[in-house]
């Protein structure tokens, strides 16, 4: 019943799916992959529209699910770091509450995370579960033999194959992180009069970070041309904007140091452009339908990763050493970060111009 292509991803095949009582999709870590999971849920609430949909997630992430109306319920899963009794006391909270109607157990699982932590959550929730495959030997063959596959297929397309024998209506409607007070999602922000840019200098990963020097050149060109600027990033990201705001040398806002995914999108929606790092920040500016100019230094865009569903510009220095990596690392490998280094403030700013 359940074959393995060539990834172990289980393929359902035997079972009529034209009833759907309840569906769990997990995608826990991290922060871009789970708003990419976004159009997903909306494709299946569109085929399913009476269905039980949940979503489990990290729970530093769940804000991304908290108001999207697609979905019916949101498990924040505990850390890696918090203990594993967290984890279990979840599950029994989520059996309860598949009681009654619900059968005891959800009809069908996709877990998009398909990792050990994922399958050790599913366990004991329902016996149908699809797995998406993690194109292991296509991340081997770009990162060591540097060989990049003819067509890129965004993370959001991978996401929808792993349910494809379900028949979902594919759309190109983007990905969805809602805000409180929305009722509808817009297809398409207003124009605003103030010419706001956003700058995401952080990154997790070193080596998808672009040089704060070079981040503070490009905030005072663009404070120099009469734009405003913002700096924008997480409690972790304090200390780098800070260097990058004294050494522009010019005023500029700061809104790095949030606290909560909200604050950041609402800091989004009154930006006309974002510049920022292969980074969450940027498939949450893509989401909101901001306008986007990525900078990708270790990890290339044939990775599935570039901003979905918003006009965008991809700035890179292609050297023979990309991909390093197919989420970045600390350091250089190579001790000359050329990836990075190569990118001028120039191909920053006339990215910018395109887009605004």
């Amino acid at each position: 019943m359940f074959p393995e292509n060539g990834d172990g991803a289980k393929i359902v095949i035997d079972r009529n799916f034209a009833v759907m009582r309840s569906i769990l999709v997990i995608r826990l870590t991290s922060m871009g992959d789970v708003v990419l999971a976004t159009p997903l849920l909306r494709q299946l609430r569109r085929t399913y529209p009476d269905a039980r949909i949940d979503v489990a997630v990290a729970d530093r992430f769940a804000d991304v699910w908290a108001n999207n109306p697609h979905v019916t319920i949101v498990w924040p899963v505990p850390s890696v770091h918090a203990s594993e009794s967290g984890v279990d006391e979840l599950k029994l909270e989520m059996l309860e509450s598949l009681s009654g109607e619900w059968g005891g157990a959800y009809d069908l699982i996709v877990d998009l995370q398909h990792s050990l932590r994922s399958a050790t959550l599913r366990r004991g929730l329902g016996s149908t579960v699809v797995r998406a495959p993690k194109y292991r030997m296509e991340k081997l063959a770009m990162v060591y033999l540097k060989r990049r596959p003819a067509v890129t297929t965004s993370i959001v397309e991978r996401y929808r194959s792993t349910v494809g024998h379900l028949g979902l209506a594919p759309d190109t409607d983007g990905c969805e992180v809602w805000l409180p007070e929305e009722h509808a999602y817009p297809s398409v922000r207003p124009a605003l009069e103030r010419m706001r840019v956003a700058l995401v200098p952080g990154a997790h990963h070193a080596t998808k970070r672009w040089p704060a020097v070079r981040y503070a050149e490009l905030a005072a060109s663009l404070v120099r041309s009469g734009r405003e600027v913002v700096l924008l990033g997480g409690p972790s990201d304090v200390e780098l904007c800070s260097a990058v705001a004294a050494a522009s040398g010019v005023p500029v806002l700061r809104a790095d140091g949030a606290t909560s995914i909200e604050a950041t999108v609402r800091m989004l929606d009154t930006c006309s452009c974002v510049v920022t790092n292969d980074t969450g920040v940027m498939h949450l500016a893509a989401a909101r339908r901001v306008p986007v100019v990525a900078i990708f230094g270790s990890t290339v865009r044939e990775l599935g990763f570039a901003p979905y569903g918003t006009p965008h510009r991809i700035v890179e220095h292609d050297v023979a050493c990309r991909p390093c990596s197919h989420i970045g690392r600390a350091t250089c490998p190579k001790h000359h970060f050329r990836c990075m280094e190569g990118i001028a403030v120039s191909d920053v700013l006339r990215a910018v111009s395109e887009l605004m």
